[in-house]
C-alpha cells in the first residue's frame, strides 16, 4: 500500500480514493478531515500523476491553508508553495491581480478591512448629510456586507428598498461603491463578487480557470455563503470534480452570511455526487462524545450521524452551579490551578464563552492567581495603530488612488496638516476628479485655498511619497520600511516620548520589521503581495501566539481548535443560548454552537452556570440554559460548598423566547425585566408594540438603565427607557 494511504481507516481510505465526480465528505468533529483532504491531494499528485497546478483548495483561514500545504509536503516530499491552496479571498486576489479588467480598477488595487470600510462610510454619511448617530457606520457596514453576501446587486436591492431606512441605506451603498472604485480598492466581500463578475463576463478568462482546475476542494463547506457557493460552481463546472468537506452540525456562522443549505443540498446541486460520512472521532472520550450527540440530536436541520470513538470512556462532563458570577470565576480558576499543579500544560486549557463581554471576571481571577493567559480575539498585532500607520504608507506606495490610506498618514506622525487643510485638498480632488495624492500636483492652481505654511507642509508630504514610490522600485521591502521610518522619524518621536506605551509601540515596530525580513527570506512576492497577505489575515490568523498560556475565547473563535481541558461557562438563558434567539432556526444554530464547544474537549469537560449574574450594578436571577436540561443524563453535578445566601427577586422579565413553538424546550419561568435590556444594542432592527418596525440608532447609559433612540420606518425618532419599552429585536 502507498505510504499516502497508510494509517487511514476504511472510510477515510474510501474518501481519499474516490476521485471522480462530486463528493460530499461529512466529517464529524475530530474525525481527521484535514488528514483525509491532504491525503487525497497527495494521492492525486503522487499516484494519479495529476499536475499540482490543476488542484484548487479553498480554506477559511491562512492558518488552515498553511497546515494543508505542510501536510501535503510531508506526504509526498514536494514543494507545494505554487499550488493554489488558500482562503476564498486570497484565491480571488490571485485571480484579480492576474486578470482584472473591470471598470476603472487596476491590478494594484488596495484591500479595505473593516476599519477602512467604516472610514469610507463616514465620508459617505458626511457627503449625504446623514447623522452618523442615526445611521451608525457599524450598522451600515453590516447591512452592506449582508446584502453582498446574499449575492444581491445594487440594482436588485433597489427593487425592494421601500422603507425610509432602506432607501437611505441604498443611497449610502451606491456612494460607498463609487468611492471604493475611485480609491481603486475592494472590500472583502467585493473580492469574491468582482471575481465572479470577471469570470461571468470574460469567456476566455472563465475557460482558462475552468480548464485549469480539474479538482476543486472546499474545506468547512457548511460555512460557505451564497457568493462563495456561486464561485465554487463557476470554477468547477467544467470537470465537476468537487470534494466538499464539512459538517452541518458545525454550521455556526449564519450571522456572517453562511448558508447551511449549501451543505444540506449538496447532492441536489451537484448531480451524480457521492456521500461519505466520517464518524469515528479520534479526539474526545466516549463520555464527551455522548454529551455532544445528546445535544445535537435535538436539531431538525441536519444530516443524521453519530460520532463514536475507540478512546476510553473518561470522566463524565461536570456541571458546577455557582451562586454568582464571581464565585463561578473563582471555581474555574481554582480548577485551572489544580490542573497546572498536576503539570498540565496551560496551552491545553481553554475557557469558552458565548460572548467576549464575559471574559472580565475570569481574567481578574487568573491575574490574581498569577496564571498566564491569552485572549484569542483580543487586540491583534496588525490592528495596532502604529502598524496600521506604517501599512497605510506602504499601501499608498502601491496604490496611489488609496485616499483612505492617505487620510490616515498625511498627519501621522504629526506634521502640521490638519483636518481643515485635508478638506480643502478634497475640494481639489472633487474638482479635478483625481485622487488626493494626485491633487497635490495642483496646489499652485489653488494656492488661494491655503496659507504659505500649509502649502509647504503639503508639498513636503508629496515629495516624501514620490520619493518612497521611486525607492520601492529599487530596494527591498525591509530597506524601504527602514528608510520610511527614518525619514518620518517615527521611532525618534516615540523614543522622545519615553513612556511605557511608546516603548511598547517601538517593540511592535521592531516586530513588524522582523515580519518583513522573514517574509523576504521565505517568500518570492513583491510589496503588493506582502500587503495583500496581511490584509487577508483572519482574526484567528492575527492572534498572537503565547505557547504556555490558558486560552480565553468565544466558542466561535474556538472552531477548529482542540484542548485537553475545556470549561464552557455562563450556561444560562439569554446568554447561551443568546438573548438574540427569536426562532427555532436560531435555537438550532445555538445548539450547533454548543455542539462545537463540547467537541473541543479531548479529556475533560466542565460546564458552569450561575444562579445570579451582575448586570448594571445589580445581581439578577438567572435561568439555567436549555442545554443543561438536554444534558441532564450525561453530566455529573458538582456539589456547591459555598455558604453564600441568595434571596430571589420577583420575576417579571418579558420572555425572550415567546416567539418559539410551545413544544420547544424552554423553561416555564420568566426572567426579570432588568436583564432584558441587555438584548438591545446599536444597529439592531426592532419591532415596537405601538410604533412598529425601526432601527436602534443610539444607546446611552442612564443610571442602571438605558435610553434607547429608535428611527422608525415611518421616519419618526423616539427615545425609550430600555427596561420597560415594549419592543423586541427582530434582526441582530
Amino acid at each position: 500500500m502507498s505510504r499516502i494511504l497508510e494509517n487511514l481507516n476504511q472510510t477515510q481510505l474510501k474518501a481519499v480514493t474516490n476521485t471522480d465526480g462530486p463528493l460530499l465528505i461529512l466529517a464529524g468533529a475530530g474525525s481527521g478531515k484535514t488528514k483525509v483532504v491532504t491525503s487525497k491531494i497527495a494521492y492525486l499528485i503522487e499516484e494519479l500523476k495529476v499536475n499540482p497546478q490543476e488542484i484548487l483548495a479553498f480554506t477559511f483561514t491562512n492558518k488552515a491553508a498553511n497546515e494543508m500545504k505542510e501536510r501535503v509536503m510531508s506526504l509526498i516530499d514536494f514543494n507545494v508553495d505554487r499550488m493554489w491552496i488558500g482562503t476564498f479571498h486570497s484565491i480571488c486576489v490571485k485571480i484579480l491581480r492576474r486578470d482584472l479588467n473591470i471598470g476603472k480598477y487596476t491590478k494594484s488595487f488596495s484591500i479595505f478591512d473593516t476599519s477602512d470600510q467604516k472610514t469610507l462610510i463616514k465620508e459617505c454619511l458626511k457627503e449625504l448629510d446623514l447623522d452618523p448617530k442615526i445611521f451608525s457606520p457599524n450598522y451600515i457596514q453590516g447591512r452592506i456586507s449582508g446584502i453582498k453576501n446574499e449575492g444581491v446587486s445594487i440594482e436588485e436591492f433597489k427593487k425592494f428598498a421601500i422603507s425610509p431606512i432602506d432607501k437611505k441605506v441604498l443611497s449610502i451603498y451606491e456612494l460607498y461603491q463609487e468611492k471604493l472604485e475611485n480609491n481603486n480598492a475592494f472590500d472583502f466581500d467585493d473580492l469574491i463578487i468582482k471575481t465572479i463578475e470577471l469570470l461571468e463576463n470574460d469567456t476566455l478568462i472563465r475557460r482558462y480557470y475552468q480548464e485549469r482546475f480539474r479538482y476543486v476542494f472546499v474545506d468547512e463547506y457548511q460555512d460557505t455563503n451564497n457568493t462563495q457557493y456561486k464561485l465554487i460552481k463557476l470554477l468547477s463546472s467544467k470537470h465537476n470534480n468537487v470534494t466538499a468537506v464539512g459538517d452541518a452540525d458545525q454550521s455556526i456562522y449564519k450571522w456572517r452570511g453562511a448558508n447551511i443549505n449549501n451543505i444540506l443540498n449538496f447532492e441536489k446541486d451537484f448531480k451524480n455526487s457521492s456521500r461519505i460520512i466520517l464518524s469515528q472521532n479520534y479526539r474526545s472520550t466516549k463520555n464527551i462524545l455522548e454529551s455532544a450527540n445528546t445535544v445535537i440530536t435535538n436539531n431538525i436541520e441536519r444530516i443524521k450521524k453519530d460520532l463514536w470513538t475507540d478512546n476510553t470512556s473518561g470522566n463524565k462532563p461536570k456541571l458546577y452551579t455557582s451562586q454568582g458570577n464571581i464565585e463561578e470565576a473563582i471555581f474555574v480558576v481554582e480548577q485551572n490551578k489544580d490542573l497546572l499543579n498536576k503539570e498540565v500544560s496551560p496551552k491545553e486549557i481553554a475557557i469558552l464563552y458565548r460572548s467576549n463581554s464575559l471574559s472580565r471576571s475570569f481574567e481578574e481571577q487568573l491575574i490574581k492567581n498569577n496564571i498566564t493567559y491569552k485572549v484569542i480575539g483580543g487586540i491583534k498585532f496588525y490592528d495596532r495603530a502604529e502598524i496600521k500607520d506604517l501599512l497605510a504608507y506602504l499601501r499608498l506606495i502601491v496604490n496611489q488612488n488609496d485616499d483612505v490610506s492617505l487620510r490616515r498618514i498625511i498627519n501621522s506622525p504629526k506634521r502640521g496638516i490638519g483636518d481643515v487643510t485635508v478638506e480643502k485638498l478634497s475640494l481639489i480632488s472633487r474638482e479635478k476628479e483625481l485622487s488626493l495624492l494626485d491633487s497635490l500636483n495642483y496646489l499652485n492652481e489653488f494656492e488661494h485655498l491655503f496659507d504659505k505654511r500649509s502649502m509647504t507642509k503639503l508639498s513636503s508630504f508629496k515629495n516624501l511619497i514620490d520619493n518612497l514610490i521611486v525607492k520601492s522600485n529599487n530596494i527591498t521591502i525591509y530597506d524601504l520600511l527602514e528608510f520610511l521610518i527614518d525619514r518620518v522619524e517615527y521611532k525618534k518621536i516615540l523614543e522622545l516620548e519615553n513612556t511605557i506605551e511608546a516603548k511598547s509601540k517601538l517593540d511592535n515596530i521592531d516586530e513588524f520589521q522582523n515580519s518583513i525580513k522573514q517574509y523576504e527570506e521565505n517568500e518570492e512576492g513583491n510589496l503588493s503581495d506582502f500587503i495583500s497577505g496581511i490584509s487577508l489575515l483572519s482574526d484567528v490568523d492575527k492572534t498572537e501566539e503565547k505557547d504556555e498560556a490558558v486560552s480565553l475565547l468565544t466558542i466561535h473563535s474556538a472552531k477548529g481548535l482542540e484542548f485537553e481541558y475545556v470549561f464552557i461557562v455562563a450556561l444560562e438563558e439569554g446568554i447561551f443560548p443568546s438573548s438574540y434567539v427569536e426562532s427555532d432556526e436560531d435555537l438550532q444554530e445555538e445548539r450547533r454552537l454548543m455542539y462545537v464547544a463540547i467537541t473541543r474537549a479531548k479529556k475533560d469537560l466542565f460546564l458552569t452556570t450561575s444562579k445570579t449574574r451582575t448586570k448594571f450594578g445589580k445581581s439578577e436571577r438567572q435561568i439555567p440554559s436549555i442545554f443543561i436540561k438536554e444534558l441532564e443524563n450525561s453530566i455529573e453535578r458538582l456539589k456547591n460548598e459555598s455558604k453564600q445566601m441568595f434571596i430571589p427577586r420577583e420575576s417579571s422579565r418579558l420572555n425572550i423566547h415567546k416567539k418559539f413553538d410551545k413544544k420547544s424546550y424552554m423553561p416555564s419561568e420568566k426572567p426579570t425585566i432588568r436583564e432584558n435590556i441587555s438584548v438591545f444594542k446599536d444597529g439592531q432592527t426592532i419591532e415596537h408594540k405601538k410604533w412598529g418596525r425601526g432601527l436602534i440608532t443610539q444607546i446611552k447609559p442612564d443610571n442602571e438603565d438605558q435610553l434607547i433612540t429608535v428611527l422608525f420606518d415611518s421616519g419618526q425618532i423616539k427615545t425609550f427607557i430600555g427596561s420597560i419599552t415594549p419592543m423586541e429585536v427582530i434582526n441582530d
